[in-house]
């Protein structure tokens, strides 16, 4: 149990202390904060921004980087009695991250709670390109699919037992109406063995003759009737043998037509998946060190306040030292060579091309790894459904072995049954006394209406088996009830996707209607995403978010205008409501607390103010980077941090 409050889905919430060392730009820090809002005060190069980077890595994301000196580095958040961690270790091939982050979603992290300036939400709506696959891209697809196909096979087999049901339960009249006829033909039976029970009787004057020839006739009875159970038997063996055979048939052509996929194949997809699953762990590791040696640089570049080592000038070009060219040569501070700045420059757009096509190889390992886990799965399913069949066959056989062996007693006892009822007959016959009263044809019929009794009352006990399993059928109602539960299931997970999509359209487009009521931009009347295409496909794959910005001018005229004439600052705004609206529509509050707002100079302090207000209704803890003269603007409830407030640990 935890000593923080919790917040109504559970997620453990209060007072937090975070530590850092060796990440980005920060040696050793220690911060704590509470739920609401917290602002990073001060002016760049304060490393405001490597301590929201080490909040995203301990939160589970992917933005910390390890410091460029250090071989390793660790971040931990505590909250209550939780201690989440995460910690990075410079190795031959890279930066390995390890340790019990607070989430295993990264890309919900990076996408909808990390928002830097190079949140990819930001940088897509900055550059006016299609947002449907940076905000859907958490949604595994793949998964969705894998249960929609697991749907509808369950859904099948359920339609195709309603329908032997349905069979079954259509046969209930006519098996009740032959119940009946077979009562009313053994009452009329039963009447007639009466009657000549009696008639026998009277004729049974010479008492021991009579019980001889009623021995005889009971005798002949019993092993009529012994037969005639014998050769029904005989009939159900043959009939089952029969059955088994045509299974036995039916499951080796199965096994005949199942795919072949070998041992040998699965250990090949599994050391292609291992392969793979370690090659994206290689590009994963290249990419954060080429980023980070890529971050480092810009920096470098991009700070105004730090000294680049510049070539010399020659004592006669006095004046050119004192106003050096832009393009003035410089020492590079990693080789110590003279190279002109541009050729600096030059060199980090080739790195950063690298970086980018690393991306790519990533992106294509991860949709291979995808595949090769299908074929896994598919494979797996073919060997369970052949071990299976080879377990059917056996006990089929062995079925078959069993009915052979019984069909084969059943006969031999049939054909000693015959030889004693010829027997049995020639005795009858020559009871002459028997004859000569007709007390040998009233036995004879008397025997015939008790072998005729016995065959209905088979067949009648067979109609009751055939009565109860009917009976024993599922319900035709829970049938149908679980096929409209599968389909309503297996409609749910086709409309997924699209109802996610919904979802941020919508949360957007409030969210946007919101924030413009509040920021009051004078020329923008309003900004909104429209849903195209997708319709019917479950995937998605062909769904775009149209951005449409609906501008009014002096004189109250409306018309549309494209994303790439907004300035800086309303570019940035739409871009933070789109990715709030991610974190709303992916549910992202439910498991992960947080905001990070950094890289907000471009919008003016008081539309901050008004724009923090605005998030903060959202997270729990909402952790902003400002300049000290943008956090001026926001009032005083807010805990602030300042730089010299990040104090060493120990």
């Amino acid at each position: 149990m935890t000593d923080g409050p919790q917040t109504d889905t559970g997620v453990v919430t209060g007072d937090a202390t975070l530590t850092a060392s060796n990440i980005g730009g920060i040696d050793t820090a220690q911060v704590e904060f509470s739920p609401g809002v917290t602002l990073l005060t001060g002016y760049n190069a304060t490393n405001r921004t490597s301590l929201l980077r080490a909040v995203n890595g301990v939160l589970g994301g992917t933005e910390a980087t390890l410091r460029s000196s250090a071989d390793e580095g660790e971040v931990s958040l505590t909250i209550g009695d939780e201690t989440y961690t995460r910690s990075y270790r410079r190795t031959g091939s890279g930066v390995v991250a390890s340790g019990e982050p607070f989430t295993d979603s990264e890309a919900l992290v990076d996408l909808f709670v990390s928002l830097f300036e190079d949140n990819e939400v930001r940088r897509t709506v900055a550059r006016g390109k299609n947002l449907h696959d940076v905000v859907m891209r958490p949604v595994d697809t793949a998964a969705i699919e894998r249960r929609i196909r697991e749907l509808q096979t369950e859904r099948e087999e359920l339609q195709r037992e309603q329908e032997r049901v349905a069979e079954r339960r259509n046969e209930l009249p006519e098996l009740e109406q032959r119940r009946s006829e077979i009562d009313e033909r053994i009452e009329t039976i039963d009447e007639r063995i009466a009657d000549l029970r009696a008639t026998v009787a009277e004729f049974e004057e010479d008492a021991e003759a009579a019980e001889d020839a009623n021995e005889i006739v009971d005798e002949l009875d019993s092993r009529r009737q012994e037969l005639s159970e014998t050769e029904d038997e005989i009939e159900l063996v043959e009939s089952e043998l029969s059955a088994l055979e045509t299974e036995l048939e039916e499951l080796r052509e199965e096994r005949a037509a199942l795919p072949g996929g070998s041992e040998a194949d699965r250990s090949d997809l599994e050391r292609t998946l291992t392969d793979l699953r370690q090659e994206k762990r290689e590009l994963d590791a290249e990419i954060s060190s080429l980023t980070t040696i890529l971050e480092f640089n810009r920096e470098i570049l991009a700070d105004e306040d730090h000294q680049l080592p510049s070539i010399e000038a020659e004592d006669e070009d006095v004046t050119a030292a004192l106003a050096p060219e832009p393009e003035q040569g410089v020492v590079c501070w990693t080789c110590g060579s003279r190279v002109e700045r541009g050729a600096i420059d030059d060199r980090l757009a080739e790195l950063e091309s690298i970086v980018e096509g690393r991306r790519s190889d990533r992106e294509d390992a991860a949709q291979r790894i995808d595949e090769v886990e299908d074929r896994l799965a598919e494979l797996e399913q073919q060997r369970q459904r052949s071990s299976s069949v080879e377990h059917d066959i056996e006990r089929t056989e062995e079925k078959i072995d069993q009915r052979e062996q019984r069909l084969e007693q059943l006969e031999s006892t049939a054909a000693t049954l015959r030889e004693a009822i010829q027997e049995l007959e020639v005795e009858a016959a020559e009871t002459e006394a028997l004859r000569e009263n007709d007390l040998l044809e009233t036995y004879e019929e008397l025997s015939e209406l008790q072998y005729e009794r016995g065959q209905l009352e088979q067949e009648r006990d067979d109609i009751d088996e055939e009565l109860a399993d009917i009976s024993d059928l599922p319900d035709p109602g829970d049938l149908s009830e679980q096929v409209d539960e599968l389909s309503r299931e297996l409609e749910q997970q086709r409309s997924h996707i699209t109802d996610l999509e919904t979802a941020v359209v919508e949360e957007f487009n409030e969210r946007m209607a919101d924030i413009l009521g509040i920021l009051q931009f004078s020329n923008i009347a309003r900004v909104w995403i429209e849903r195209k295409g997708g319709a019917g496909d479950a995937r998605g794959s062909e769904t775009t978010f149209d951005l449409h910005v609906i501008r009014e001018d002096e004189g109250g005229t409306v018309y549309e205008d494209v994303i790439d004439h907004l300035s800086e600052s309303e570019r940035e705004v739409i871009g933070l409501v789109v990715a709030l609206s991610g974190y709303l529509a992916h549910d992202v509050h439910e498991t992960v607390p947080f905001i990070t707002l950094d890289s907000l100079e471009a919008i003016d302090a008081e539309r901050i103010a008004d724009l923090v207000s605005y998030f903060a209704d959202f997270s729990s803890y909402l952790l902003v980077a400002l300049l000290p003269e943008d956090a001026d603007a926001l009032p005083d409830i807010h805990d602030r941090i300042s730089p010299a407030e990040f104090r060493p640990t120990g």
